[in-house]
């Protein structure tokens, strides 16, 4: 439907498009790949800063824990407090009697420590010892809500060990919802084949990080996070995000592993740039969340700056296109106007060749052309008035063909009466010769009726010239049913005898073969004499057509011009020796 209305436009419109589409697309490629490239290599330098900034952070965060772990590992320096822990126990929770050490060093524990909100060592034997201001109910009740907490520090054999961030709603210790990351450590004797004690676990207020990240942008509206292995929120900024999974979303395992490396997903219907960096002190993995729109906003500049330079230039080449299309399909249409005046019999106008290029070339081509076809009516006009006056000319002097036959009939007889066999003879070849010339019908006649009429021809001519050469004939029996020129070896015949045999006395010889090449479906012609010859120069004058040689190469011309350069007449000659001429006609039926 496109390419159809396309080709129903006219010229200057097909021009103009085409113009403008062959530099516009381009223009239009270039630019998308320009954008991109630079989409790209601002996603790049996003990544490569966003990468620095993920290691600060890892380094800052894993610096942070380390002193928390100290604060941890300081139990050990207390040896009251082991050997406390080593001796059995008689009662549970709060047993002053026996715990006295422990419970002065989680008092102590807690003094000038910033960000730690409580501390408890529980033991082997099931007591529990505490420093927390708002008693020690809500902390057990989240330990008894993760078993896997008191596992995973068994478990961990004495390695510090970083549990889930867990939420206290609020209570009358604190108004607002408060975040907290459990740590703990499982105690042994060191006096005793590290025989274990219990766990010593502190709190932390997760607002301890806030100073550290809360105010880190990767960009303005991404997304700095923290969490573990398990897609449990360890710290963000939003409060709400702590009771989010990571690990119900779809793409949750492909990023968590995916460690150091940047990589495009879809969250929520939002695309996003996530890159991650893990702690290997504590197995978190720090997340950054850099939304598409961020890196779209960054190339807008250049989204902006190419719309209009595209614009721009789509506006001026539409105006040089539609300028370039009227340059050029002016003189065309100028063309087209002239050769519609022609057409209705308007031969006297004339184009002006306004340029020497090639459409200047082409409208002074049409000119000539013009003259030309105006001479050459004229010409027709011309011929036809002579054609017709021939034709009156002729039919004014008509005689019955009739009454030429009758004539020579009578003619014949009276020589026959008076024993002139000779002349009797000479007289009916005449009659057959005008026959055949004169007879209705085509160009073309049967092989064998042209044999006949050339016998009858040679006959005249071997009479006449009294016995001084002989003209002998053969043909293939299968090539007389095709067809071949009337009158094809008239002029070849007369050559031979006039100007082959003009010096010869006695003992000539002309032979006129038609040889059938069934396979090449060709016949060939040959007239040979044994003459005179023909001189290298006259032969040459006759092989180039000056003066010499015209009712020779008619032939030769009208087949070549009918049937293609394969066919035609071809003469060889050398002097003293004779000559031959090769005609080439093809199988007609």
């Amino acid at each position: 439907m496109v390419m159809k209305a396309f080709k129903n436009m006219n010229l200057r419109v097909k021009l103009t498009v085409t113009l403008v589409a062959f530099v516009l697309v381009p223009l239009m490629l270039a630019g998308m790949l320009f954008y991109n490239s630079s989409r790209s290599f601002v996603s790049e330098r996003t990544d490569e800063s966003t990468a620095q900034l993920l290691e600060l952070l890892r380094r800052n965060v894993d610096q942070t824990l380390n002193e928390y772990e100290n604060h941890l590992l300081r139990i050990y320096d207390h040896e009251d407090v082991i050997r406390e822990l080593a001796r059995p126990e008689t009662s549970g929770e709060g047993d002053r009697a026996t715990g006295g050490s422990v419970d002065r060093f989680l008092r102590d524990f807690l003094r000038g420590k910033e960000g730690i909100d409580s501390a408890y060592v529980l033991t082997e034997g099931g007591a529990i010892h505490f420093a927390d201001f708002k008693g020690s109910e809500l902390f057990l009740q989240a330990f008894r809500k993760h078993p896997e907490w008191g596992q995973r520090i068994r478990n961990a054999d004495g390695r510090i060990v970083w549990l889930s961030t867990y939420e206290l709603e609020p209570n009358p210790y604190k108004a607002r919802v408060t975040h907290l990351l459990p740590v703990g450590v499982q105690i042994k004797n060191i006096a005793d084949v590290m025989q274990p004690l219990g766990a010593f676990a502190m709190n932390i207020d997760i607002q301890a990080f806030d100073a550290m990240l809360k105010d880190v942008k990767v960009s303005p509206k991404g997304i700095v996070l923290i969490a573990d292995r398990q897609g449990n929120v360890v710290w963000h900024s939003n409060p709400e995000a702590y009771r989010v999974d990571l690990a119900v979303l779809p793409a949750f395992g492909e990023i968590a592993e995916g460690g150091g490396t940047f990589a495009d997903y879809r969250l929520n219907g939002d695309a996003y740039r996530v890159g991650s960096i893990r702690s290997q002190k504590s197995d978190w993995i720090i997340y950054s969340f850099v939304p598409h729109s961020d890196l779209d906003a960054q190339t807008e500049n250049q989204k902006q700056f190419l719309f209009v330079t595209i614009v721009a230039f789509a506006a001026l080449f539409i105006v040089l296109g539609a300028l370039t299309s009227i340059y050029i399909s002016r003189p065309i249409m100028q063309m087209a106007v002239a050769m519609k005046q022609i057409h209705k019999e308007h031969r006297d106008f004339r184009l002006p060749a306004q340029s020497t290029d090639e459409m200047g070339l082409l409208q002074s081509s049409f000119n000539y052309m013009r003259d030309r076809i105006r001479d050459l009516i004229q010409e027709v006009r011309s011929v036809s008035d002579k054609e017709k006056e021939a034709e009156i000319r002729a039919l004014q002097a008509q005689i019955n063909p009739h009454f030429v036959y009758n004539t020579l009939d009578t003619i014949n007889w009276m020589a026959i009466e008076r024993g002139q066999r000779d002349m009797s003879s000479m007289i009916t070849a005449l009659g057959d010769i005008l026959r055949y010339a004169i007879k209705p019908g085509g160009a073309w006649v049967s092989a064998e009726e042209e044999m006949k009429w050339a016998q009858s021809y040679a006959y005249l001519q071997e009479t006449r010239f009294e016995g001084r050469f002989a003209i002998e004939f053969r043909a293939d029996p299968e090539a007389l049913p095709y067809k071949v020129p009337r009158l094809l070896l008239q002029p070849y015949l007369e050559n031979a005898v006039l100007h082959g045999m003009e010096d010869t006395e006695a003992g000539g010889v002309i032979r006129v073969e038609i040889a059938l090449r069934e396979a090449e479906r060709r016949m060939r012609v040959t007239i040979r004499d044994n003459g005179v010859g023909i001189s290298e120069e006259r032969l040459r004058f006759i092989q180039d057509r000056k003066h010499y040689g015209i009712g020779i190469y008619n032939i030769d011309d009208r087949l070549k011009l009918e049937f293609g350069p394969d066919y035609g007449v071809t003469v060889r000659s050398e002097p003293g020796l004779g000559t031959e001429i090769e005609i080439v006609l093809p199988c007609i039926a």
